[in-house]
């Protein structure tokens, strides 16, 4: 990126930390694109060009340059693939890059054939990279499950939502935040005044919650912009009571809460990251009231008591199955 030459466009995921973005110097004609609160943070932070949404391309801006580490979701990557094609010049390139079981091949192959040009390949230590050149005439997008449109879902015979890719497990309900609903009442045994949805995704927590506290309010938070529109798009249509921040493990998110719900990531990108689980423990540990309660589900892996004792008065673990642990956390 760095000798690239002309109007460039970085699309930024969820694998980009502070010591690749420390190699990034800021310049005009250079731009970030990313759907993370925090990435667009440490962009402003350094003087870096950023803008922040759901990998929506600039209008009327002929791109030399499109560069993009593949993401886990294969819509996501299809989308920036078809977009980021369309956004460039003729004759510029869209440089992909990852891990031979990331697909990175299958990626290269596919954009090389809408853009009628056979992909330049440089294979490092178990990363490849591959550089696209756009040819006058485009062929047929890839299917990216149409990725910029929001759609109203029925999960089960219950349950429906608005979702769209880009959201974590946006075509179900996820297990564990099922298995914390489920017991609930085990752990709340009066009805919340206020309740935090730290890690919101689309809102499964809120609005499952919701229905069992009507009159409490509910505060949403994320750090994937995607997952907050959508939220705050099913917060409108089911009347809840509350709103939906864009935040960093709870960072903007100001007041205490009686109850907090977390079903956190404990993925970086690719990697699984312990330090991402501490972040939202010491989220929950500002944000919660004295005498208030957090309930957080987490794989049986995820060693979040021992990270918890130290800024809990109380860590519980109070149900299990075959998959999940729940824990209470007392302040």
């Amino acid at each position: 990126m760095a000798s690239a030459s002309g109007e460039t466009v970085w699309v930024a995921d969820e694998h980009v930390n502070d010591a690749v973005l420390a190699q990034v110097h800021p310049r005009a004609d250079f731009r970030v694109l990313t759907n993370r609160c925090d990435i667009a943070a440490r962009c402003e932070a350094r003087g870096i060009n950023v803008t922040l949404n759901d990998f929506i391309f600039p209008e009327n801006v002929a791109l030399a340059h499109v560069f993009f580490r593949v993401a886990k979701e294969k819509a996501l990557v299809h989308h920036v693939i078809n977009a980021g094609l369309a956004a460039l010049a003729a004759g510029g390139t869209l440089w992909l890059s990852g891990e031979k079981n990331e697909g990175i091949k299958t990626y290269l192959e596919k954009a090389a054939a809408r853009a009628g040009r056979v992909a330049e390949l440089e294979r490092g230590s178990g990363c490849t990279l591959g550089a696209i050149a756009r040819t006058q005439q485009l062929g047929a997008e890839l299917d990216d499950q149409f990725y910029p449109q929001l759609r109203h879902l029925q999960f089960d015979e219950v349950f429906s939502a608005w979702s769209k890719p880009g959201i974590f497990g946006w075509q179900k309900i996820d297990s564990g935040s099922e298995f914390l609903i489920e017991h609930l009442h085990d752990v709340f045994v009066e009805p919340p005044a206020r309740v935090l949805d730290l890690g919101c995704g689309y809102g499964y927590l809120s609005l499952s919650a919701a229905l069992r506290w009507p009159r409490a309010e509910f505060i949403a938070t994320d750090n994937n912009l995607t997952a907050v529109t959508t939220c705050a798009r099913n917060f409108s249509e089911n009347k809840i009571q509350g709103e939906v921040i864009a935040a960093d493990c709870g960072e903007n998110v100001a007041g205490k809460f009686p109850a907090i719900l977390c079903n956190p990531p404990f993925h970086q990108g690719f990697d699984v990251e312990a330090d991402l689980t501490l972040r939202f423990l010491q989220g929950a540990r500002r944000l919660l009231a004295r005498g208030g309660r957090a309930l957080f589900v987490v794989n049986h892996f995820i060693g979040l008591e021992k990270q918890a004792q130290p800024l809990f008065a109380r860590v519980e673990v109070v149900a299990r199955n075959k998959g999940f642990k729940l824990i209470a956390l007392d302040a």
